[in-house]
């Protein structure tokens, strides 16, 4: 009994001292559900901005994906995340982060962020050629 008290005072002293936010992502980690290293990829993403509203666009990016017939992984509207897995020519693990961010009222920049740049690139091809169906990107100079 006193050897269970002390070990549930240690980790709770634990928690506290090293703070929930380390503590959730950790608990991600292992669970296997961290964005951080996509997140850490974003510094080498394929960006585009279409000119759709943030909702509309999330919906249409769920929606390819389903079509495409990619795993998702994680999604998390509100914070304008979309983990996939199944891109064609990839190891079915292999994840690719799609990131969206309001650019104003009506447009959307769109992220595509992966460890594999061939499955970043796979995904970007695809996404963003269905995107554009849907509208017109604001800035076609950076596609993949």
């Amino acid at each position: 009994m006193k050897n269970s008290f002390f070990l549930m005072s240690i980790l709770w002293i634990g928690l506290f001292l090293g703070g929930c936010a380390q503590t959730v992502e950790t608990v991600k980690v292992v669970w296997g559900s961290s964005t951080r290293s996509l997140e850490e990829a974003r510094a080498d993403a394929v960006r585009e901005d279409f000119p759709m509203a943030y909702d509309a666009c999330f919906r249409e990016v769920l929606q390819i994906a389903g079509t495409e017939k990619w795993e998702i992984f994680i999604k998390d509207k509100k914070q304008g995340t979309i983990v996939v897995l199944g891109i064609p020519g990839n190891v079915d693990t292999t994840e690719v982060g799609i990131f969206l961010d309001k650019a104003g009222a009506s447009r959307t920049k769109v992220e595509i962020s992966s460890l594999s740049s061939s499955a970043k690139l796979k995904a970007a091809d695809i996404l963003f050629e269905e995107l554009r169906k849907t509208g017109t990107p604001e800035n076609a100079g950076n596609e993949p």
